[in-house]
């Protein structure tokens, strides 16, 4: 049998208030992660070979087509890198807002 919280004399915004803030909301890590992405892309771009290439074939659909070209392979992992810093910022961004969700709604009740 499961008690509830209001069997246990708390309500809901006591039990928002009790949870501690993301560590994802931490600006700090942020920033690490993003020096971490930014020296292993560094240590990818000379570490590659710059003339290697990966032949990419034309496409067209309807309006939509590009010519084929050949792709540097070193822009690859810039290219992954980028996604994650994508992730990590909007990751963070995602933490800091429900952290503000969280205490302002924990002020209004």
């Amino acid at each position: 049998m499961r008690a509830s919280s209001e069997a246990l004399g708390r309500n809901m915004a006591d039990v928002d208030a009790d949870i501690p803030p993301s560590p994802a909301a931490n600006r700090r890590r942020m920033w690490t992660a993003l020096a971490v992405l930014a020296a292993l892309g560094v240590l990818a771009w000379f570490t590659l070979d710059g003339t290697a290439t990966l032949p990419v074939k034309g496409y067209s659909f309807g309006g939509f087509g590009f010519s084929s070209f050949a792709l540097k392979i070193r822009w690859i992992p810039e290219l992954i890198l980028g996604l994650f810093a994508f992730r990590v910022i909007t990751a963070n961004m995602r933490a800091r807002l429900e952290d503000q969700d969280r205490e302002q709604s924990g002020r209004s009740q």
